[in-house]
This record gives structure tokens, sequence and C-alpha cells, in this order.
């Protein structure tokens, strides 16, 4: 009997689950002019992520910022030439600076 309770307590408390760096990426193009866009993009929070590169390809010239939140704010945005995609990323830095996840997006400006 002792046995069976050991085995539930280990069954319920069981490992521990973490979401995985830049799970969840979202993006909002908060405005665009057929020329140039702002887009808010924004991840998940993981504890093992302690700094963050965004940027964006397809920009001329290529911009990026560096970043602890969780969420910024690009401006300037512009699509690939005779396109309304938009290639950004978003790299995920543990406190070695070490990439430990990276997310390509493209994006429809329209």
């Amino acid at each position: 009997m002792l046995g069976l309770l050991a085995l539930a307590g280990v069954m319920y408390v069981g490992p521990t689950a973490f979401a995985e760096p830049l799970e969840e990426v979202s993006t909002i193009v908060s405005s665009y002019d057929k020329t140039s866009a702002s887009i808010t993009i924004s991840w998940n929070h993981d504890d093992s992520a302690t700094g963050y590169k965004v940027g964006c390809v397809s920009c001329n010239p290529n911009t990026s910022e560096i970043t602890e939140d969780i969420s910024v704010e690009l401006h300037g945005v512009t699509p690939f030439p005779n396109s309304s995609l938009a290639m950004l990323y978003v790299i995920a830095y543990d406190s070695e600076d070490k990439i430990i996840a990276a997310e390509q997006l493209i994006i429809s400006l329209d």
C-alpha cells in the first residue's frame, strides 16, 4: 500500500513543463503607407532567454534592435522590391549570449 502511495506521488508531481522560447510569436501591422510600415512583434516569455534581437531582412538598409522585453515595435519596415511582403526575425539568447531559438517571419503588409 505504501508503494502505491509513493508511485501516486511521483505521478502527481511529475516533470515540470516549460514553454520553448519564441513558441508564440505574433505581429500587428499598425500602419502601412505602401512604402514603409510600423509593426509590433511580441512573443512568449521564457525564463531561459535573457535577451532578444529583432530585425528586418527585407528593409533597406537591414535594421535590428536588441531588447530584454517580450515585444518590440519596428518602424520603417519596408517590403521586398515589387512586393508587399516583409521578412522579419526574432532571435532569443541565453545568459551566455548563445542563441537558444530563432524565428523567421514573412508578413504581408497589406
